[in-house]
């Protein structure tokens, strides 16, 4: 008689005919762990898999006897960390810098080590090394977060007495640094639109919206009111390319949609195949399918910005300069807060104090100049 053929189903979770298998890996260990489930529904299958892993990787002190390299203990911390996105506790693009931490930044350079020769030293080395790369502070700290991870996985699981990353002292630990800004001058607005190119609507629309990527892949023709002046934002893109609700319920919002921009959209809208209230606005290379970040927006976008001369703008200084715009106009921070979808004005107010707090300065220095002075050139002049 034919062995039956295991299929997998998703990481961790497995099925012979109608019956779940759940495998696990314990930290260090080279072999997995399989727990037969039974007939049961998927989502129990699950839950009994997710059960299984946190009784196989928290449990006691490992098989291998201490001796595990860095490499085994951070692809087993990253394994951890994907059953954590699977159950919705980790955000898919956390995991992915994780990952980008592990295996460009760890790896490579002590993977091959025990993890129990690891010191303080070798990590105030390894911050040394990616100052030298010259990273900026805020990518440094998030790589930083991969390797305490790891260390903290390795010394909750008793690979490790303790984390060498607990014992460095403040100033030797990667900060998070100041958030980066780039706001767009009128010329720099000028010069992108100019060389936009095919990415021009989007591109404009990010700007004098201030809406976030994935609000802006989300929208679809029935989320614009053309006779209002309004766009309605009530879903963003997920990281599958489906359109989902928004996080908060302050990102739920309406955008005043200024007339010009409405004029190019409605003339893409006329030109598109596909145009209903329920296409998207912003389509990929597959009818009605929504353009994705990672494929043809990115693509867009960066070359749009070469040919503008703006390498060091990102998508996101769009939204920066909405902000900017609204508050050189003289809109308060509620409204400012509003548009942008912030869950809080002081949100708001923390991260562009420094241009409501130069906006008014600036208007009280004109005003008082001119009661204090002008009669002087108003003499002059006569």
């Amino acid at each position: 008689m034919a062995a039956r053929e295991r299929i997998r189903i998703e990481r961790g979770l497995y099925r012979i005919d109608k019956t779940y298998i759940a495998c696990a890996t314990s930290p260090g260990a080279r072999k997995a762990k399989w727990k037969t489930i039974g007939e049961v529904g998927l989502m129990e299958a699950r839950r009994e898999r997710d059960a299984w892993a946190v009784e196989v990787r928290s449990g006691g002190v490992p098989e291998t006897g201490g001796k595990e390299k860095v490499e085994e203990v951070a692809l087993a911390w990253l394994g951890y960390v994907e059953g954590l996105v699977e159950i919705g506790e980790l955000r898919p693009r956390t995991l992915e810098a994780y990952k980008i931490g592990v295996m460009l930044h760890l790896i490579p350079h002590y993977g091959h080590r025990r993890i129990r020769s690891m010191t303080t030293d070798d990590l105030v080395d390894w911050h040394r090394k990616q100052r030298k790369l010259k990273a900026s502070t805020w990518t440094i700290r998030a790589r930083w977060m991969a390797v305490r991870g790891v260390f903290g996985y390795a010394a909750r699981h008793n690979i490790i007495a303790a984390s060498p990353a607990d014992k460095l002292l403040p100033r030797e630990r990667p900060g998070a640094g100041e958030p980066r800004q780039r706001f767009l001058s009128r010329d720099e607005m000028d010069r992108l639109l100019e060389h936009a190119g095919p990415a021009l609507a989007i591109i404009a629309t990010a700007l004098f919206t201030g809406m976030r990527v994935m609000e802006v892949l989300a929208l679809q023709w029935g989320d614009i009111d053309f006779t209002e002046g309004v766009i309605h934002v009530r879903f963003q893109l997920s990281r599958q390319g489906k359109r989902v609700p928004l996080k908060t319920k302050a990102a739920k919002r309406d955008i005043v949609l200024m007339e010009t921009l409405g004029k190019l959209l409605r003339r893409r809208r006329l030109a598109e195949e596909f145009s209903t209230d329920t296409d998207f606005v912003f389509q990929s290379s597959v009818p009605r399918r929504p353009m994705t970040y990672r494929g043809a927006l990115l693509d867009l976008f960066h070359d749009a910005r070469k040919r503008a001369n703006l390498d060091d703008v990102t998508f996101h200084c769009l939204r920066h300069t909405f902000a900017s715009i609204l508050i050189a106009q003289g809109r308060d921070v509620q409204f400012v807060s509003r548009q942008l979808g912030h869950t809080k004005t002081s949100t708001t107010w923390d991260t562009y104090v420094h241009l409501f707090e130069a906006h008014r300065h600036a208007q009280d220095a004109r005003e008082q100049l001119e009661a204090e002075y002008g009669e002087m050139l108003g003499a002059a002049d006569a």
